[in-house]
């Protein structure tokens, strides 16, 4: 949470004046790179989970910025040694990158080549021996089935599907475990599952399971038989085949971009028109983003870029808006906070 430079700058004094009720804060923001991101939980959310960037209003920003906050906590430090304190060290380059082209590539062939596990419910991450990413668990149905559809071991955000048409979300932050279902006879009940980061404190620390860990019900019947569950880990950069494209939205999709670099530096890119899911920059994980926000922005830092030919994949797991082209900006934004 955001704490005044002046109530941080009396805490610090207290401490340098030997008052032992000093109050630690985070000195310096930072980022949950790949799935390294956790959780939390609150009486109202079954989880709510951390952000990608963890600049909690930090004296030293992500980037590696001073702030004011940082500059108020040196000067009064400074008043209680007696050597010259060192200068402070030039920020790190930032860059903004031109507007960077994108194709959508993969996004009917999401499952090609994956020889998904068959059983006769569907399985936690865990017992796929998959730690994070996500896994999309189908089932066909021969037989037309309506009703409730409902997941109470939802572990943690779904987007589920008909035949590929994008029929609504699950969402555990919000206790959102269940919603209305038609589906017609001979079709594919899909439902992408994404593992949001484990909670990291409190009772619920040994509850951390992922996936689909319950039975599926559709009004009071269990749905068993036949469930196929695709690993999706994502531990590695996506290799795409441009030959599968899909140009409809509400499907999972990929969307692929080079760009040329003369210089590198430090940027941040420009999630805030996209809706869910993860970024790769020439093969690194920069982790995960969410139009919710607050945090609107991915930080990339300047070591892995390169000069000359650069690449960046996404996989876009809502895909409500057909994407073009993927910006970048000089300031993060972490202080976006849009209501779902």
């Amino acid at each position: 949470p955001k704490v005044a430079t002046a109530d941080v700058i009396k805490q610090v004094k207290k401490y340098l004046d030997n008052d032992v009720s000093f109050n630690f804060y985070m000195v310096h923001g930072g980022t949950n790179f790949g799935f390294t991101s956790g959780a939390n939980y609150d009486k109202d959310h079954d989880i709510q989970p951390d952000m990608t960037s963890y600049d909690y209003d930090a004296p030293i920003t992500e980037a590696g910025w001073v702030t004011p906050k940082y500059t108020a906590i040196r000067n009064l430090m400074k008043d209680y040694v007696h050597y010259p304190v060192p200068a402070v060290p030039a920020a790190l380059p930032v860059i903004i990158i031109p507007d960077i082209k994108l194709a959508m590539v993969q996004g009917d062939g999401l499952l090609d080549g994956i020889k998904p596990v068959v059983n006769n419910t569907p399985l936690s991450f865990e017992s796929l021996l998959q730690g994070a990413g996500y896994v999309m668990y189908t089932k066909k149905f021969a037989m037309p089935v309506k009703g409730k559809l409902a997941i109470a071991g939802l572990r943690d955000f779904a987007t589920v599907y008909v035949n590929g048409e994008r029929k609504g979300t699950l969402n555990r932050y919000y206790k959102n475990y269940s919603m209305d279902i038609d589906i017609p006879a001979n079709a594919t009940l899909e439902i992408l599952v994404e593992n949001m980061g484990r909670i990291n404190y409190g009772a619920e620390i040994n509850h951390n399971l992922k996936g689909i860990i319950s039975p599926v019900m559709i009004d009071s019947a269990e749905i068993t038989g036949d469930w196929q569950m695709y690993r999706l880990p994502f531990d590695k950069q996506p290799v795409l085949k441009s030959n599968k494209i899909k140009s409809s939205t509400g499907w999972p999709a990929f969307y692929n971009g080079t760009f040329t670099l003369n210089k590198t530096g430090d940027t941040f890119l420009d999630m805030q028109h996209w809706g869910k899911g993860i970024v790769f920059i020439n093969g690194h994980s920069l982790g995960r983003y969410w139009n919710v926000g607050p945090q609107q922005t991915l930080y990339v830092p300047g070591v892995w870029l390169k000069k000359g030919t650069n690449q960046v994949v996404i996989f876009e797991q809502l895909n409500d808006t057909i994407q073009s082209y993927l910006h970048t900006v000089a300031v993060p934004v972490l202080d976006s906070l849009k209501a779902e």
